[in-house]
């Protein structure tokens, strides 16, 4: 369980984009979120792409054997409740994974909040933390100027309850992470930001095997990816019939006239120089 001290200060350089706007980016808010997380040795992965759950979190974190995901929206709305509800709706969560906690993390409003969002949030035993800005500030002077940098306090508004079925199905979840799922930003979409998925992991690990500048047929390279943490297809008939077309597209080159024979790419260059 995060040990949430109300407010949390956070303090930025004065230096990060948007640092001297009051409005904060979906970005700025998961970065403060995955900041505070990471000072109190949470591993965090932004982003992730889990082939058995719809979407991508903006981060899960982990600290032991604690689970928790954060969803993060520049406002409270419906919208973000049911994106962080998504968890309570699968049907077999124990193949799927559940995490223990769930949070959402919007800039903090002067203005009222709505009831029946927080009353669904608690329904749903998610949290509610929010962000509140203290823009950075530039003073300026005959011999220079100084700057003030932005600060961010944390306020948890309503606490998460752990959710039904995660004391076992967390551990489901948190197999499925990797350290190479940190590499993306969180809170960023589309092309902002680069992020691992499954098809990514087994492509770079054919990518590893091919180094060694050899030929391989398809049924080396699944076998030696079956010794080395395995491919993201549901079988190894699947695998075979799929990576031919996808090593073609990537420029792997084909050394016989017969059957699926691969080179890596950068042979032929070698040969040719």
């Amino acid at each position: 369980m995060i040990e949430w001290l109300s407010p949390i200060r956070l303090t930025g350089t004065g230096e990060e984009e948007g640092a001297f706007d009051k409005a904060m980016t979906e970005t700025e808010i998961a970065a403060v979120a995955d900041r505070w997380l990471r000072q109190h040795q949470w591993e965090t992965y932004p982003e992730v792409v889990i082939d058995t759950f719809p979407g991508r979190p903006d981060i899960i974190a982990t600290r032991a054997s604690i689970c928790q995901v954060v969803e993060c929206k520049r406002s409270l709305t419906l919208g973000v409740v049911e994106q962080a509800s998504r968890w309570r709706w699968q049907d077999r969560p124990e193949q799927t994974g559940m995490p223990h906690l769930i949070w959402i993390v919007v800039q903090r409003s002067r203005g009222r909040r709505n009831e029946l969002l927080s009353h669904l949030i608690r329904e749903f035993g998610l949290g509610l933390m929010t962000i509140e800005k203290h823009p950075a500030m530039r003073f300026r002077y005959d011999v220079g100027h100084e700057v003030r940098p932005q600060e961010y306090r944390l306020h948890q508004e309503i606490s998460p309850t752990i959710q039904p079925g995660s004391r076992r199905a967390a551990r489901t979840l948190m197999a499925q992470l990797n350290p190479d799922m940190r590499i993306a930003t969180p809170g960023a979409r589309g092309g902002a930001t680069t992020f691992m998925t499954p098809f990514k992991r087994t492509m770079a690990a054919i990518e590893q095997f091919m180094a060694d500048g050899k030929e391989h047929h398809i049924e080396h390279i699944l076998e030696w990816l079956n010794t080395h943490g395995g491919h993201h297809y549901a079988t190894d008939r699947s695998a075979k019939s799929a990576l031919p077309a996808h090593l073609d597209r990537l420029g792997y080159r084909r050394t016989r006239d017969y059957g699926p024979w691969f080179a890596h790419p950068q042979t032929e260059k070698e040969e040719l120089a």
